[in-house]
């Protein structure tokens, strides 16, 4: 096969494929991205967020993934995450968001460039977020959580 036939094959294929991400987002929810657009989503972030000192780039262009529904303690949550443009690596916060209850919990993850990784807990009590919460957040910054999401859904027993 030549390589002009393989070529519009691929792009046809990635054509697919975005096609449907874009499904798959529009069918999840809001996302890091709707922040300051969504007022419920952007109300749950601060009231989340209290306390906390915010990095600037999270409200300012932030590179954004699409939502992922998951569900703990009988309740389902939308795990949403987002990074410093062109420092990704380095700067990186996910979100569980429930649009139903405007609840959120979060963390913030930041390294230092020395191999240390400090993480800042949001709104994380002693109640199931503070276990499988927690759990499924570190999941969401690590690329866990998209590469398995049936692995993170933790129904109430």
């Amino acid at each position: 096969m030549s390589i002009r036939r393989i070529i519009p094959a691929l792009t046809l294929a990635a054509g697919l494929g975005l096609g449907q991400a874009a499904s798959a987002q529009d069918a999840a929810g809001p996302s890091l991205a709707d922040l300051g657009r969504d007022q419920a989503l952007t109300a749950a972030f601060e009231t989340m967020a209290k306390g906390h000192e915010i990095p600037a780039w999270v409200r300012e262009g932030m590179v954004t993934t699409p939502s992922q529904k998951v569900s703990f303690d009988g309740s389902d949550y939308l795990a949403m995450t987002g990074c410093k443009q062109h420092d990704c690596a380095a700067n990186q916060i996910a979100m569980l968001y429930a649009p139903d209850r405007g609840e959120a919990y979060g963390v913030l993850s930041v390294h230092d460039g020395k191999g240390a990784e400090l993480l800042t807990w949001l709104n994380i009590g002693g109640n199931a977020e503070s276990i499988d919460g927690r759990t499924i957040l570190y999941a969401a910054l690590t690329g866990s959580l998209a590469n398995h999401p049936e692995a993170f859904d933790y129904p109430a027993e």
